[in-house]
């Protein structure tokens, strides 16, 4: 496997970094047995162009999320996740809010990139080959970006581009910490039929989740018959509990028929302002706010017409 660039800060040409964090990759990819966490997301949902075929929209199942009544949308989810190795992930929701609460607005928040290992040789529904590894480099080409020290510690900024147009291919970037070989941030960007969309992950900063991904940013933009939609999705996962592997041998598993579940029997809407405040981990921005104002506005309207309209 052949790499392009130098980092000349520290003397290692970028070959040498990367069969690193590739050696390393093999190990932490089955490092982690099992855990239990809770995840909050949330959804911001704009409509930027749109012409007399987006009342049409909706009618196309699972096709894009969007508000028919309105240009932008709010959705929080709260829910508990389960991993367990090599490839099972249940994630059950437990609270929703927001202006889209049915369930076919919660099914298309795109949960299935929360268990995305970026250790792996490819993602667990197998969409796409990730790049650090070697069995799936030969798709990819690197370059060392930036070389950079924080706390005593180097990091290197890898860059990676697919060798030729492919959906399974993605292009972005990584952030590695010379010593572990660890990936501390991960950033990467595929293209989908009708959408564009890029995620970023960033791994935890203590010992225990220091190989699990703590935040995510996940960012989609969906363009059809002349209608743009973009949407962003926020999540933070706090960790109860993780269990670390004892054997050495990797299991492989050939059955991919029930690698990601998300149940969502009934749609658990809960509008308590106090409940979202509390669990919500960063500030609604100021457009999120106020779609939210507007939300509480038609809600108390509605109840004040049924309270005095009989």
């Amino acid at each position: 496997v052949t790499f392009n660039g130098f980092a000349m800060e520290s003397g290692l040409p970028t070959d040498t970094i990367l069969k690193r964090a590739m050696n390393a990759a093999e190990k932490y990819n089955d490092l982690v047995d099992n855990y239990t966490a809770e995840v909050y997301m949330r959804t911001y949902v704009e409509t930027i162009k749109k012409n007399f075929l987006y009342k049409y929209t909706h009618h196309i199942p699972k096709f894009v999320l969007h508000d028919p009544g309105n240009d932008e949308a709010v959705i929080e989810t709260f829910s508990d996740i389960r991993f367990d190795y090599p490839n099972g992930y249940v994630q059950d929701i437990r609270q929703v809010t927001g202006t889209l609460t049915g369930r076919k607005d919660i099914e298309m928040i795109p949960f299935e990139l929360l268990n995305i290992n970026i250790y792996g040789e490819t993602t667990n529904d197998e969409s796409f080959f990730m790049p650090i590894r070697f069995s799936t480099s030969k798709y990819y080409r690197y370059t060392l970006y930036q070389t950079f020290e924080e706390k005593d510690k180097t990091y290197y900024n890898i860059h990676f581009t697919p060798i030729y147009e492919n959906t399974k291919l993605l292009k972005g970037s990584f952030i590695v910490e010379k010593g572990t070989w660890r990936v501390i941030f991960f950033r990467g960007e595929g293209v989908d039929i009708f959408s564009d969309f890029s995620f970023e992950m960033t791994m935890g900063d203590e010992w225990i989740t220091n190989y699990l991904p703590v935040r995510f940013t996940i960012y989609q933009t969906a363009s059809y018959l002349g209608n743009i939609l973009s949407s962003r999705h926020l999540a933070e996962i706090t960790y109860k509990k993780i269990g670390l592997r004892q054997l050495l041998e990797p299991v492989r598993s050939l059955n991919i028929s029930d690698i990601y579940k998300v149940r969502l029997d009934s749609v658990p809407v809960r509008s308590d302002s106090l409940f979202w405040n509390e669990i919500r981990p960063f500030p609604l921005q100021a457009r999120e706010e106020d779609v939210l104002t507007r939300l509480m506005r038609q809600q108390a309207e509605k109840e004040a017409g049924r309270k005095y309209g009989g």
